[in-house]
Protein backbone atom coordinates (compact mmCIF):
# COMPACT_ATOMS: atom_id res chain seq x y z
CA UNK A 1 0.00 0.00 0.00
CA UNK A 2 2.50 2.52 0.51
CA UNK A 3 4.83 1.50 -2.32
CA UNK A 4 1.34 2.22 -4.33
CA UNK A 5 0.88 5.42 -2.79
CA UNK A 6 4.48 6.25 -3.13
CA UNK A 7 4.39 5.65 -6.43
CA UNK A 8 1.44 7.29 -7.14
CA UNK A 9 2.66 10.80 -5.67
CA UNK A 10 5.83 9.89 -7.62
CA UNK A 11 3.69 10.17 -10.85
CA UNK A 12 1.86 12.97 -10.09
CA UNK A 13 5.29 15.42 -9.02
CA UNK A 14 6.56 14.20 -12.63
CA UNK A 15 4.00 15.06 -14.38
CA UNK A 16 3.34 18.29 -12.65
CA UNK A 17 6.61 19.40 -13.18
CA UNK A 18 6.88 17.81 -16.79
CA UNK A 19 3.22 19.76 -17.56
CA UNK A 20 5.13 23.13 -15.55
CA UNK A 21 8.28 22.83 -17.62
CA UNK A 22 6.15 22.93 -21.05
CA UNK A 23 4.42 25.78 -19.66
CA UNK A 24 7.11 27.65 -19.17
CA UNK A 25 8.92 26.50 -22.44
CA UNK A 26 5.85 27.47 -23.95
CA UNK A 27 5.12 31.21 -22.35
CA UNK A 28 8.77 32.12 -22.30
CA UNK A 29 9.66 30.86 -25.93
CA UNK A 30 9.73 34.29 -27.30
CA UNK A 31 11.95 35.65 -24.48
CA UNK A 32 14.22 32.79 -24.50
CA UNK A 33 15.36 33.13 -28.39
CA UNK A 34 13.43 36.14 -30.02
CA UNK A 35 11.20 39.30 -28.82
CA UNK A 36 7.77 39.00 -28.67
CA UNK A 37 6.66 39.63 -32.48
CA UNK A 38 4.60 42.95 -31.73
CA UNK A 39 8.17 44.15 -29.96
CA UNK A 40 10.14 43.93 -33.34
CA UNK A 41 7.62 45.52 -35.65
CA UNK A 42 7.03 48.33 -32.84
CA UNK A 43 10.83 48.71 -33.13
CA UNK A 44 10.75 48.82 -36.73
CA UNK A 45 7.87 51.07 -37.09
CA UNK A 46 9.28 53.72 -34.78
CA UNK A 47 12.67 53.48 -36.67
CA UNK A 48 11.03 53.97 -40.21
CA UNK A 49 10.08 57.21 -41.62
CA UNK A 50 5.79 56.01 -42.00
CA UNK A 51 3.43 57.25 -39.07
CA UNK A 52 0.92 55.09 -40.53
CA UNK A 53 3.27 52.07 -39.89
CA UNK A 54 3.37 52.65 -36.46
CA UNK A 55 -0.43 53.80 -35.64
CA UNK A 56 -1.59 50.00 -37.84
CA UNK A 57 -0.10 47.95 -34.58
CA UNK A 58 -2.48 49.79 -32.60
CA UNK A 59 -6.54 48.90 -31.67
CA UNK A 60 -8.70 52.12 -33.01
CA UNK A 61 -9.35 52.73 -29.39
CA UNK A 62 -5.59 52.99 -28.19
CA UNK A 63 -3.58 54.69 -25.23
CA UNK A 64 0.30 55.67 -26.18
CA UNK A 65 1.48 57.40 -22.98
CA UNK A 66 5.14 58.84 -22.71
CA UNK A 67 5.84 59.39 -18.95
CA UNK A 68 8.81 60.98 -19.97
CA UNK A 69 7.41 64.37 -21.26
CA UNK A 70 3.96 63.47 -19.64
CA UNK A 71 1.79 63.29 -23.22
CA UNK A 72 -1.02 60.68 -23.93
CA UNK A 73 -1.98 60.05 -27.62
CA UNK A 74 -5.40 58.37 -28.01
CA UNK A 75 -6.58 56.07 -31.37
CA UNK A 76 -4.43 55.16 -34.34
CA UNK A 77 -4.19 59.33 -35.32
CA UNK A 78 -3.07 60.28 -32.36
CA UNK A 79 -0.64 57.30 -32.33
CA UNK A 80 0.48 58.56 -35.82
CA UNK A 81 0.58 62.27 -34.67
CA UNK A 82 3.19 61.27 -31.97
CA UNK A 83 5.08 59.57 -34.21
CA UNK A 84 5.10 62.35 -36.83
CA UNK A 85 5.90 65.25 -33.82
CA UNK A 86 8.99 63.30 -33.09
CA UNK A 87 10.28 62.74 -36.05
CA UNK A 88 9.94 66.78 -36.78
CA UNK A 89 11.52 67.06 -33.26
CA UNK A 90 14.20 64.62 -32.97
CA UNK A 91 16.46 63.69 -35.95
CA UNK A 92 17.10 59.98 -35.89
CA UNK A 93 14.84 58.76 -33.59
CA UNK A 94 15.97 55.34 -32.68
CA UNK A 95 14.55 52.16 -30.68
CA UNK A 96 17.13 49.67 -29.54
CA UNK A 97 15.75 46.63 -28.18
CA UNK A 98 17.64 44.85 -25.65
CA UNK A 99 15.20 42.43 -24.31
CA UNK A 100 11.84 41.96 -23.88
CA UNK A 101 9.25 39.40 -22.84
CA UNK A 102 5.47 38.55 -22.68
CA UNK A 103 3.06 37.16 -20.00
CA UNK A 104 -0.37 37.07 -21.41
CA UNK A 105 -1.67 39.98 -22.59
CA UNK A 106 1.32 42.14 -21.22
CA UNK A 107 4.57 42.72 -22.97
CA UNK A 108 7.50 44.53 -21.29
CA UNK A 109 10.34 46.05 -23.67
CA UNK A 110 13.76 47.39 -22.25
CA UNK A 111 15.42 49.61 -24.88
CA UNK A 112 17.65 52.42 -25.74
CA UNK A 113 16.07 55.36 -27.09
CA UNK A 114 18.36 57.26 -29.07
CA UNK A 115 18.20 60.86 -31.41
CA UNK A 116 19.05 64.06 -31.89
CA UNK A 117 17.15 67.10 -30.62
CA UNK A 118 16.88 69.46 -33.61
CA UNK A 119 19.36 72.51 -32.45
CA UNK A 120 20.60 70.97 -29.68
CA UNK A 121 24.58 70.47 -29.16
CA UNK A 122 24.84 66.53 -28.99
CA UNK A 123 22.92 63.74 -29.24
CA UNK A 124 21.15 61.31 -26.69
CA UNK A 125 20.95 57.73 -26.01
CA UNK A 126 18.77 56.81 -23.16
CA UNK A 127 17.86 53.98 -21.42
CA UNK A 128 13.86 53.23 -21.88
CA UNK A 129 11.27 50.88 -20.63
CA UNK A 130 7.85 50.07 -22.27
CA UNK A 131 4.80 48.11 -21.10
CA UNK A 132 2.18 46.79 -23.78
CA UNK A 133 -0.96 46.43 -22.96
CA UNK A 134 -2.46 43.60 -26.43
CA UNK A 135 -5.87 43.15 -27.38
CA UNK A 136 -5.11 39.88 -30.00
CA UNK A 137 -2.36 41.04 -31.88
CA UNK A 138 -2.80 44.71 -31.48
CA UNK A 139 -1.63 47.06 -28.77
CA UNK A 140 -4.22 48.39 -26.74
CA UNK A 141 -2.31 50.87 -24.26
CA UNK A 142 1.85 51.38 -24.47
CA UNK A 143 3.77 53.09 -21.75
CA UNK A 144 6.94 54.84 -21.88
CA UNK A 145 9.12 55.45 -19.06
CA UNK A 146 12.73 57.40 -19.57
CA UNK A 147 14.22 60.40 -17.47
CA UNK A 148 13.59 63.04 -19.38
CA UNK A 149 16.20 65.14 -17.58
CA UNK A 150 18.78 62.76 -18.69
CA UNK A 151 17.65 63.08 -21.94
CA UNK A 152 18.22 67.10 -22.06
CA UNK A 153 21.43 66.74 -19.90
CA UNK A 154 22.76 64.61 -22.78
CA UNK A 155 21.68 67.04 -25.61
CA UNK A 156 23.03 69.71 -23.68
CA UNK A 157 19.97 71.40 -23.08
CA UNK A 158 18.72 73.09 -19.90
CA UNK A 159 16.00 71.01 -17.35
CA UNK A 160 13.61 73.93 -18.36
CA UNK A 161 13.90 73.47 -21.84
CA UNK A 162 10.00 72.78 -23.83
CA UNK A 163 10.20 72.43 -27.44
CA UNK A 164 9.58 75.23 -29.43
CA UNK A 165 5.52 75.80 -31.13
CA UNK A 166 4.56 74.90 -34.31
Amino acid sequence: MKINLLRRGLVVLVAGVVGAVALAGTSNAESAGRKPDVVAQWAAAWNGTDPQALARLFTHDATYTDYGVNKVSTGRDGVAAWKAGTDQLIADAHVTVKSSFRSGDRVAVESVYSGHIKGAPSAFAVPMSTVFELRGNLIRADRDYYSLSSLLAQSGLPADWTPPAG
